[in-house]
């Protein structure tokens, strides 16, 4: 292609990566709109703000201290609570298995008891697709597959959009769906983006060229993930770092949020490497009467082993677009040096063997190494705790719930499901047990009425996991009063349970106890970094007020 045809197409690409929107309806609620796009993204992210973040003293004092800042948005339980960005689901309360199959769907995808009529098309780039109307008036965006890989992006971005959800975020309905050539119309007045870069009219001529190049099942049908377009003023992609300052609930700079640094977490499990502001949404909305602006994460189709033009390249997840450090290395050591992924990649022979599944393995991956194409603040500002909480929302998910997941995929071979199955269930384990051991994965605390006093009593996620054997821990507890401005610290004691009894003359004598609780596993020499646990008198009863998980 020529020079000015890749300046065209780079064109396309831009007007419709910052056309969200299609995503959304429109009203008007006097909120600014904001635009940005894939290239944009690369621009803020990969240059401007990776060259200037240490011109800015705060992120140059914290990555010389390594003093990370603590997330603003969490509560006294340093849990996330819900708001406009984050729901807690399955990690509060675990969902059904049609609730996790189902996800955010309101519908059973597009209406086929009639014609679905293009209204608009996006012909070319990097995921091309349409624009449909069903039978019932529902409008859905229908994206495919790269041509010799079908079930491949459709089935991750289905399979993906239900994890997050799940997680506790706020995604569009994605369903996937089959459908015949005939039952595709042309609405009037239909338009699409060409080679040239500029709208044609939708004409059937066009239609059929476009759907030589859309891969078919083997009853001749069409597969395509089909998002629902969310109803709603669409505002643009949210910032990952400023909040939208007009609104009243969005109060807290979004880098410090606890739920959008623990997206780090989250993609390295479901492999979204796509991650970015672009692949985000704010939609003005109105729900039970009450309207607010709503944040969503969309497009998963660069999820599992896929991305949007075939399968990935075993570098996604191991070093960024533009990775400076790794280049330097690779510079140092004349090209001498082979990386990870290069070792993973010659051992499978630089081939992928299943088209339906993409390159998806744990052969050398690090959770703790984990890299989204683009380098966010808020993923670098990840905390322990963060990550502690990231991972028991991960390790909740047992698996018999995976497979359910998996199984919105709708792959036609078991073998592909299987494949993904496995490696969902080996790389939660492997992120939750990294997890665990970087923060102290006490959790569920409680304080238990003998009769004759009164206990402190936790769980050991590590052990309920599976990842430590119970009793084989040492818990320190050292118990501290308050006093005015003067702290006492009235004992420490070594437990071997998950009980810690409270003596009666502490709640007594001292209103206002933290007990700072480490602990030591039999293959660790140091002890964990503490959970401190602060326990109040209120009206007269002893009440667990307040845990704080060390960064």
């Amino acid at each position: 292609m020529s020079r000015h045809g890749h300046l065209f197409n780079l064109a396309v690409l831009v007007a419709l990566f910052l056309g969200g929107v299609v995503y959304a309806e429109t009203n008007s609620s006097g909120y600014a709109k904001r635009e940005t796009g894939l290239y944009q993204d690369v621009f803020d992210q990969n240059v401007y703000y990776e060259g200037t973040q240490y011109l800015h003293l705060e992120r140059l004092y914290r990555s010389l201290s390594g003093k990370k800042k603590r997330a603003l948005n969490i509560n006294a339980f340093d849990e996330v609570p819900d708001s406009s960005f984050f729901t807690n689901r399955h990690g509060r309360v675990q969902m059904s298995t049609d609730e996790l199959r189902k996800g955010p769907q309101v519908t059973d995808g597009p209406d086929l008891s009639a014609a679905m009529s293009i209204t608009k098309g996006k012909f070319e780039g990097i995921t091309p697709g349409f624009f449909v109307r069903d039978a019932k008036g529902d409008k859905y965006l229908l994206k495919f597959d790269p041509m010799d890989y079908i079930e491949l992006s459709t089935g991750a971005e289905v399979v993906a959009s239900r994890f997050m959800y799940a997680l506790g975020y706020n995604v569009p309905q994605y369903t996937i769906v089959n459908f015949k050539k005939e039952q595709l119309a042309i609405a009037p007045g239909a338009r699409v983006y060409g080679e040239s870069g500029f709208q044609k009219d939708l004409t059937p001529e066009r239609l059929e060229e476009f759907l030589i190049f859309i891969p078919e099942t083997s009853d001749g049908s069409y597969r395509a993930s089909a998002s629902k377009i969310l109803g709603g003023e669409i505002l643009g992609p949210m910032h990952f770092q400023a909040r939208r300052r007009k609104d009243t609930s969005d109060w807290a700079n979004h880098k410090d949020l606890r739920e959008l640094r623990a997206l780090q977490v989250f993609s390295s499990w479901v492999n979204n490497s796509d991650v970015r502001e672009s692949n985000s949404l704010d939609v003005y909305e109105t729900e039970e009467r009450k309207t607010r602006i709503r944040h969503y994460i969309i497009d998963f189709n660069s999820s599992l082993g896929a991305r949007p033009a075939g399968p990935k390249s075993p570098s996604f997840g191991h070093e960024h677009m533009m990775d400076y450090g790794e280049a330097l290395k690779a510079t140092l050591s004349l090209g001498l040096w082979k990386k990870p992924w290069q070792k993973r990649w010659d051992e499978a022979h630089r081939e992928v063997k299943n088209p339906s599944v993409g390159y998806f393995d744990n052969q050398y991956f690090d959770p703790g190494r984990y890299k989204t194409q683009l380098p966010y603040y808020p993923f670098k500002d990840l905390t322990r705790a963060d990550g502690f909480w990231a991972a028991k929302q991960i390790a909740k998910f047992t698996d018999e719930e995976i497979r359910e997941i998996v199984s919105t995929g709708e792959y036609s071979d078991a073998t592909s499901a299987e494949e993904i199955e496995k490696v969902l269930i080996e790389r939660r384990n492997l992120i939750v047990r990294y997890w665990f051991n970087q923060a102290n994965p006490l959790d569920e605390f409680q304080l238990f009425d003998t009769g004759n006093g009164y206990e402190l009593r936790f769980v050991d996620l590590a052990v309920r996991h599976g990842f430590e054997k119970e009793g084989e821990s040492i818990y320190r507890i050292d118990v501290l009063a308050k006093e005015e401005k003067k702290g006492l610290h009235l004992t420490q004691e070594e437990i071997q349970t998950a009980r810690f009894p409270i003596r009666s003359e502490w709640l007594t004598e001292h209103p206002s106890l933290d007990f700072l609780i480490r602990t030591q596993r039999p293959s660790a020499k140091d002890w964990s970094p503490f959970v401190r646990v602060e326990i109040r008198s209120v009206d007269g009863r002893p009440e667990i007020t307040g845990i704080f998980h060390q960064d």
